[in-house]
């Protein structure tokens, strides 16, 4: 029977309660209070009260993604960057370019970690010439990705579906707010609920685009997250299964370049991440493995992708 918390359980008890929290709206962006309280096997007052709490304090917002490859995002590279001096005014040099997606200040060999998607490889090239020349860079390690195995900001499979204003206006509104209740979509474009209902369905089923929780910041008291690096030594198959298939693996890329695969582990406590990293370790297929710390997230902007099909 699930352990129910009630109004006077101590912080302790609310890190492990937030975390599902966050997971289950990384699962289902637009579940209901209800839902969610079902789920997690407490009251819905104590989940409408921490939701707003993760969202006022924390920062907490559920937006909608639209998937990269619908976006004609079809490149997409991790990068490691080695730093002389303070690292910071390069992150924030990197977060400003408009095809970086996540940039993060890490402990580990690298002082910093960005993510950026791009049309093509001119543009890619553009985006690392640019961070090349921003003062104090010493060094850039990319890794491309070849598939994401696992992503909690996107959909597993994308259906083609045409698109039309009311879909483009829809999806704006839900890059702002996921959580946006039927009627106030209806409201913005002129359509009925129902219809609004519809169309938002279609989308989320045809993958076109995943409403989901990112944590700003995307660190707290009760996250820790660590990018792992591997280069492979066998076959793929059973690395890949066992990062699709742990909890604990926020994102899993098949990849080429500095490593063959890279993932991202998060957990309310560093022994359960050290754990999933101690079983990577343990796996034949994986010759070597690389890690670090995410410190502080400078970006992460999933939701920009719009613009390259609205607008020219």
């Amino acid at each position: 029977m699930p352990v129910r918390h009630d109004r006077g359980a101590p912080d302790r008890d609310t890190d492990g309660l937030d975390s599902s929290l966050v997971r289950a709206l990384q699962a289902d962006g637009r579940a209901s209070i209800h839902e969610l309280a079902r789920t997690l096997g407490v009251s819905r007052d104590l989940v409408s009260r921490r939701l707003s709490t993760l969202i006022g304090r924390d920062g907490l917002r559920v937006v909608a993604a639209l998937d990269p490859g619908f976006a004609g995002l079809n490149v997409l590279i991790h990068g490691l960057v080695e730093v002389d001096g303070p690292a910071r005014p390069v992150a924030e040099r990197i977060a400003g370019l408009p095809d970086t997606v996540f940039v993060s200040l890490v402990a580990g060999g690298a002082s910093l970690v960005f993510e950026s998607r791009h049309g093509d490889t001119d543009e890619l090239g553009a985006t690392l010439a640019a961070i090349r020349e921003i003062p104090g860079v010493r060094r850039v390690r990319v890794t491309t990705y070849d598939g994401l195995l696992k992503e909690f900001i996107t959909a597993a499979s994308v259906t083609d579906v045409r698109l039309d204003r009311l879909d483009h206006d829809l999806i704006a509104i839900l890059q702002d707010d996921g959580r946006a209740s039927y009627r106030a979509l209806a409201d913005a474009v002129r359509l009925s609920p129902s219809s609004t209902r519809a169309r938002v369905r279609r989308l989320l089923d045809a993958g076109v685009i995943r409403i989901a929780a990112i944590d700003a910041g995307g660190l707290s008291r009760n996250r820790v997250a660590v990018g792992v690096g591997i280069a492979l030594r066998g076959a793929p198959e059973p690395v890949h299964r066992y990062l699709v298939d742990t909890r604990a693996v926020d994102l899993a890329a098949a990849a080429h370049g500095a490593y063959d695969v890279i993932a991202t582990i998060v957990g309310t406590a560093t022994a359960g991440v050290l754990a999933v990293i101690e079983e990577l370790r343990a796996l034949p297929g994986v010759g070597s493995l690389e890690t670090w710390a995410h410190l502080d997230i400078i970006k992460e902007d999933y939701t920009r992708t719009l613009g390259r099909i609205v607008r020219p």
